[in-house]
């Protein structure tokens, strides 16, 4: 386990930090989900649950927060599980699975209620939208299917802008109940979940937002791996 270097600062740019992080791991997801099913690597029925992933440890009182929103599973096994080793493929789809944030607890507790009211859920409709897209798509260069990951990008942001919503009126509706959190936590809780909508409200649906994401190689790669 390696230690991750620690997001500080207000609460509003720790938010934007960890949804832009988030909004970056998801899109370079499903260039991968998107070539995976072209190679026939997965199927096209994907499912969604919690990220177990992690290979780095918080400092402090802090929590590593998975920047995905769950683990996706095909044919009963993460899919990363289905690669070939060849070129690393696996080891790159398992860090993005597995890829955390050092902030705090709260940032962590604002993301298990996003994830638990449609979040997840969105991720994984995003993904087999994505898979179904790449299952008999024909191209000659990557630039053909990226209108294909921005509309499968588009559709995990409107489901996780009222998986947002959802869970801000959850907490709403809890704040004058006499378990569980305070009702200052819980107002906390939505004011992350607020942050973390906004963010994603004015996110371009391009996967081109994401540095060092460059789908001409993946898909060469994928293509090598499997003629190989």
């Amino acid at each position: 386990m390696l230690r991750l270097q620690p997001i500080i600062g207000p609460v509003s740019e720790v938010a934007l930090a960890h949804e832009i992080n988030r909004q970056s791991v998801v899109k370079e997801l499903l260039v991968h989900i998107f070539l995976m099913s072209k190679f026939n690597i997965i199927d096209t029925v994907l499912s969604a649950a919690a990220a177990k992933s992690q290979y780095f440890t918080a400092t402090a009182g802090n929590q590593a927060a998975h920047c995905a929103p769950g683990q996706i599973y095909s044919r009963s096994k993460p899919i990363q599980q289905l690669i070939d080793g060849k070129d690393d493929l696996d080891l790159e789809v398992e860090n993005l699975f597995g890829r955390t944030d050092d902030i705090l607890s709260k940032f962590n507790t604002a993301d298990s209620r996003a994830e638990e009211n449609g979040l997840r859920i969105g991720f994984g409709a995003a993904c087999r939208q994505a898979a179904a897209a790449g299952k008999y798509s024909r191209f000659n260069r990557a630039e053909e299917f990226y209108p294909q990951i921005a509309s499968a990008f588009a559709t995990y942001k409107a489901q996780g802008i009222l998986a947002y919503s959802e869970a801000i009126n959850r907490q709403m509706a809890l704040m004058t109940t006499s378990v569980g959190p305070t009702p200052e936590a819980r107002q906390e809780t939505i004011a992350i979940l607020e942050f973390y909508s906004n963010t994603l409200l004015t996110a371009m649906e391009t996967h081109e937002t994401v540095q060092g994401l460059y789908p001409e190689d993946l898909w060469r790669k994928y293509r090598d791996s499997v003629r190989s």
